[in-house]
């Protein structure tokens, strides 16, 4: 087993094969998460890999987690078709959950599609109660109208400076202790790749969101209002000007964003925008003793 906190070359080609194998075998949409600066800890081991035997470059099982904030960790997996059934997730899952130990993680949200028949199967037998889905929603910034931002309202971009008061902000709409949203936003204003904007109404940040800058594609993050500044259209403007901005900058880029299935408004908003449905993740919940007493010794 190889546990690391960044990815080489190799690795990462070896992951996107084993996911291409388990998407064909499952017809899986969705990607893994492999951005170690997301996590509250840069530094924390977050990618699990298993190795065949005696074929070094065949990686018959992969891990990973993300963990934004430091009470909860997301973990994703896929094990070759051929190599399941063997114990190869459990395997990478008691390692992981034995490191999740010593960061005081104790909540646990297993990421999978509906179509994951296997890992549906494997989680049914598992002490795992499921919690909710995430929607993936596209846009292609081609499809993007021009617009105005009303004459009350401004976007400006946001950097470190303005941390005290995105923080604020980001834990009234997130319902976040101040020192949680403080420490992601820290982390996030810090990354070179993603970008964020503010909201201003009458001198006040009303609202942000971020913008993760890939290679072929853009995300965006953390869109809030403040709760006080909520169901008065702010959030359409804002987001109607960031994806103008976006399609200005990068021209025939898609655009993506998650939403929680819960959050009716907010997924009716991003539809009468004119983002679709392109994928779907559910979250099972367990808690890191009760699973880890569960595995096998």
């Amino acid at each position: 087993m190889t546990v690391a906190n960044e990815l080489t070359d190799s690795d990462r080609a070896n992951i996107a094969a084993l996911e291409a194998l388990c998407k064909q075998h499952e017809t899986l949409q969705g990607s893994m998460f492999l951005s170690p600066e997301q996590n509250f800890d840069p530094k924390m081991p977050c990618f699990y890999m298993l190795y065949h035997p005696s074929k070094k470059n065949e990686l018959i099982a992969f891990l990973s987690i993300f963990a934004p904030f430091d009470d909860e960790a997301e973990i994703y997996a896929y094990t070759a078709p051929a190599y399941r059934k063997r114990g190869c997730f459990y395997s990478l899952l008691k390692r992981a959950l034995t490191d999740l130990q010593s960061y005081g993680i104790k909540n646990i949200l297993f990421v999978h599609e509906p179509n994951g028949i296997d890992c549906k199967f494997i989680l049914e037998k598992m002490p795992t109660k499921y919690q909710y889905s995430e929607y993936i929603l596209t846009i292609n910034s081609s499809d993007i109208p021009m617009f105005s931002m009303p004459d009350s309202l401004t976007l400006l971009p946001a950097n470190s400076s303005d941390l005290k008061k995105l923080t604020i902000l980001h834990a009234a709409a997130f319902k976040n202790p101040l020192n949680v949203s403080r420490r992601f936003l820290q982390n996030i204003l810090s990354l070179p790749h993603i970008f964020a904007k503010k909201l201003i109404f009458k001198g006040k940040i009303i609202g942000c969101c971020f913008i993760i800058k890939q290679e072929h594609n853009l995300s965006l993050i953390s869109i809030a209002i403040h709760p006080s500044y909520q169901k008065k259209g702010y959030a359409n403007a804002m987001l109607h000007a960031v994806l103008y901005e976006l399609s200005i900058s990068y021209p025939g880029l898609p655009v993506s964003l998650e939403v929680n299935s819960e959050n009716i408004a907010a997924l009716s908003l991003y539809q009468k925008i004119g983002f679709q449905v392109s994928s779907q993740f559910d979250y099972t919940y367990t808690d890191r003793n009760t699973i880890f007493d569960f595995l096998p010794q």
